[in-house]
């Protein structure tokens, strides 16, 4: 083989290869570079569109709605009944009238001379607002407790003696009405057998 015609052969192919790697180049760099002045310019991209959330109120509109909801929210204290509380009166016991069937005659009565368990004391009541009522009575009719209930504006008591086995032991009632802040009302109570009665006007007053 002619060594001159290989060095030729060879002179010829890296010439070529070297045309070749330009021309990619240069294909390469038009692709990525700025578009030709015959192409239409390529769009900009559309601006970022709003969020769709829900805009948040003023905090000043926000604070003026919670306090117009604040009144209906907290309601305004109920008004206590007039008859809830402590009240303190006092009574003067005297003989109290039996009404007897037409000619029937009662010897026991006949003999009490009034005088037994009769004069003053003292009454107190204290009464919840749900009109039930517990009370005390001191005095000439002995050492009681009251038990009962105000209601629709009467006071209605059951009167228990605190020791029931006293010879004179007084059970009763007192029965009595809210008249403009005061309770004016009526004691009435009888001994073990029912022959000595008294009864006395209470009037009581909110201490």
């Amino acid at each position: 083989m002619n060594p001159t015609r290989t060095r030729a052969r060879r002179a010829r192919g890296g010439a070529r290869a070297l045309l070749l790697s330009f021309a990619f180049a240069l294909l390469a760099g038009c692709e990525e570079g700025p578009p030709r002045p015959s192409e239409p310019e390529r769009p900009e991209p559309p601006p970022p569109q709003p969020s769709a959330a829900p805009a948040l109120p003023p905090a000043g509109s926000a604070a003026a709605g919670a306090s117009a909801a604040a009144p209906a929210e907290t309601g305004e204290p109920h008004a206590a009944a007039p008859w809830q509380g402590t009240w303190e009166g006092s009574y003067d016991a005297k003989k109290g009238s039996v009404v007897l069937p037409p000619k029937v005659k009662d010897a026991a009565r006949t003999k009490d001379d009034g005088k037994l368990a009769a004069g003053a004391g003292t009454v107190t009541l204290t009464v919840a607002p749900s009109g039930e009522l517990k009370g005390t009575a001191k005095g000439a009719l002995g050492d009681a407790t009251l038990v009962g209930k105000v209601e629709d504006g009467m006071v209605r008591a059951s009167v228990f003696p605190e020791d029931p086995r006293a010879p004179n032991a007084m059970t009763g009632i007192l029965v009595g009405e809210l008249k403009e802040g005061v309770i004016q009302g009526k004691i009435r109570v009888t001994g073990p057998d029912a022959t000595l009665v008294r009864e006395s006007p209470v009037e009581l007053r909110k201490k």
